[in-house]
């Protein structure tokens, strides 16, 4: 039995988007962070991912990212449903 395919929604844009910038900015933030974690995680060349610090700052960049990617979602989602034709909306009770 195949899965159900979601619909792929396209993301607003960053300047459409009420507060992406301050989370944009959030993100760019915890991948310095990022970086920094993964500079003091280096062991013989290679990153260990398994160091505390750089794990946690991995989740808490995909945590921004999240967020971010959440509330361009839901303003596209918005979009969407006030631009639908009037023949698809929902009738007023």
């Amino acid at each position: 039995m195949a899965k159900r395919e979601a619909k792929k929604l396209e993301l607003a844009t960053l300047e459409d988007t009420p507060g992406a910038e301050a989370l944009a900015k959030h993100v760019a933030q915890r991948r310095k962070w990022l970086a920094q974690a993964a500079e003091q995680a280096t062991k013989d060349g290679s990153v260990e991912a398994s160091n505390p610090k750089y794990r946690t700052a991995r989740k808490r960049v995909k945590r921004a990212q999240r967020r971010l990617r959440r509330e361009r979602a839901r303003v596209a989602r918005v979009r969407v449903k006030v631009g639908a034709p009037a023949s698809e909306a929902p009738a007023p009770t």
